[in-house]
């Protein structure tokens, strides 16, 4: 399923990207993390469970269902003071 991958903050940088289509096996937001984990071993800060999954501008679930051609947006956790 071909979707649009939005990285914000910290995942930016540490992808070193701010978006990408990705064509994944993924039907769920958990999926998704778990398959871009596997394919790029600096994703792992996806699995972090207060990283926000945004799909279609609506925060949602990880077990939110996907649908090709779906924008899907992490955002990390942030600090502040």
């Amino acid at each position: 399923m071909s979707l649009t991958v939005r990285y914000f903050a910290a995942l930016r940088e540490r992808m070193g990207m701010a978006e990408e289509t990705v064509t994944a096996p993924a039907a769920t937001g958990e999926q998704l993390i778990d398959w871009l984990i596997e394919r790029d071993a600096l994703a792992e800060i996806l699995a972090h469970p207060s990283t926000r999954i945004i799909v279609n501008d609506e925060i949602v679930p990880r077990v939110h269902a996907l649908k090709a051609g779906d924008t899907v947006a992490f955002c990390p956790p942030f600090s502040g003071g």
